[in-house]
């Protein structure tokens, strides 16, 4: 049997880049699926669209809470090659972030959820775990232990999506379920996450006034540009909400989880670059790093490419199959969706390059560009378009917002690598 001693040198020795995409990708795209599960779910065994509605709204409002909860201090500690902060106060200072979004997001709630009020609440508590373990993969990655993330997202869907479908199966209570799916994130994050990360380095939260406040400055454009990002999408789909009823977003938001796999799959790609990204900035390796975000760019167009042939071909027959003939009617929401879920994911991209980059500043102006723009988009591409209106909003919005971003990440480049 191996001692404690030698486990932890086991622990220490890193990953190769194809390993730890490898092992983040197939955690990830499990959880991604298993997340997505909930939906059809709640959509299969209901009689209709409300508890899909009101999951969706709390998905929804979930969304704003965790860029504000992540505070973007998972791309800024992997980027962390100097050691500016400990990630004993990387971890303190996302469970302080965590607290303080959770009131922040309850409140709100508390003002526009309505009737889903109760399941929307028990979502935040949900994603309190889901955030706080999301920290300690940043300590994985830091170590190129990427593996330890990838089980732990692989556990996380599989026990999540199993006890959500049981409990919503025995009880018809959406609450009951969501609650069920807590207690599954909670065992993770106790007896696996902080185990894992224990063994790489010292994760006992401690953080001074003084460092948290630090952290926090440095950090709130970046922060502040997120939350507006996620905003754009759940401001788009609250018209929707307020315009055309629960039945509409449920509807949408059943057919939306689909096309999700874009962005998702790029930030597969991207993810564990991103202290790759950093070294070459260190490195003043400036056309290495513009070719692989070129790179990165090009398999995102690809992988929309793919995924917009399988959805003509096989959409409407896997949607039928998924939740079955009440959803025909909505197969023409795959493709504008497709398109919003493209400009997502280079949205983030380039947002977490300019962190890398330490412009934090840009990050928040692209963000507000696309928020602006997304508040009269969404009424009137809504009343033109019906609930296309939310995606091709979001698009539009997103591409105004992604072409300012791009240009400050090449000019950056250029200025720190001292390219002509």
């Amino acid at each position: 049997m191996e001692t404690k001693s030698e486990l932890d040198q086991s622990a220490g020795e890193g990953k190769s880049i194809g390993q730890n995409m490898a092992w983040y990708s197939i955690g990830s795209v499990t959880y991604l699926a298993c997340q997505w599960f909930l939906s059809v779910v709640v959509t299969r065994l209901s009689s209709g669209f409300d508890d899909a509605g009101a999951l969706a709204l709390a998905m929804a409002i979930g969304n704003i809470f965790t860029p504000l909860a992540y505070y973007n201090t998972r791309t800024y500690q992997v980027s962390d090659l100097k050691g500016e902060y400990s990630n004993a106060q990387y971890v303190a200072f996302r469970i302080l972030t965590t607290v303080i979004a959770f009131i922040g997001c309850v409140i709100y709630a508390a003002a526009t959820a309505g009737s889903a009020l109760l399941p929307v609440i028990a979502f935040l508590v949900y994603k309190v775990f889901v955030v706080i373990i999301d920290i300690l993969h940043g300590v994985d990655q830091q170590h190129s232990r990427l593996d330890y993330a990838g089980v732990s997202l692989i556990l996380q869907g599989i026990t999540s999506l199993g006890a959500f479908s049981l409990v919503f199966w025995l009880s018809q209570s959406l609450t009951a379920a969501v609650n069920a799916m807590t207690l599954t994130a909670a065992a993770i994050l106790f007896l696996f996450d902080c185990r894992m990360a224990g063994r790489l380095d010292d994760i006992v939260p401690k953080i001074t006034a003084l460092m948290a406040g630090r952290l926090a400055k440095v950090c709130l454009p970046a922060v502040v540009a997120a939350v507006l990002c996620s905003a754009v999408v759940t401001v788009a789909r609250q018209f929707l909400y307020s315009m055309e009823g629960e039945a509409s977003l449920g509807s949408y938001a059943s057919v939306a989880t689909l096309a999700v796999i874009v962005q998702m799959a790029a930030s597969y790609i991207y993810n564990p670059l991103l202290r790759t990204f950093a070294a070459l900035v260190l490195e003043k390796k400036g056309r290495e790093m513009l070719g692989m975000i070129a790179k990165v760019c090009i398999a995102v167009l690809v992988i929309t490419g793919i995924v917009s042939i399988l959805f003509l071909l096989f959409g409407e027959w896997g949607l039928k199959l998924l939740f079955g003939e009440k959803i025909v009617p909505y197969v023409g929401l795959l493709q504008p969706m497709l398109l919003c879920t493209a400009a997502t994911a280079y949205v983030w991209f380039f947002m977490d390059l300019l962190i890398v980059l330490r412009k934090m500043k840009e990050v928040l102006i692209g963000n507000l560009i696309a928020f602006v723009a997304v508040l009269p988009l969404s009424h009137w591409l809504i009343l033109a378009c019906g609930a296309n209106g939310v995606s091709f909003a979001a698009a539009i919005a997103y591409v105004l917002g992604c072409i300012f971003m791009v240009a400050c990440t090449i000019a950056a480049i250029k200025r720190e690598c001292d390219l002509a």
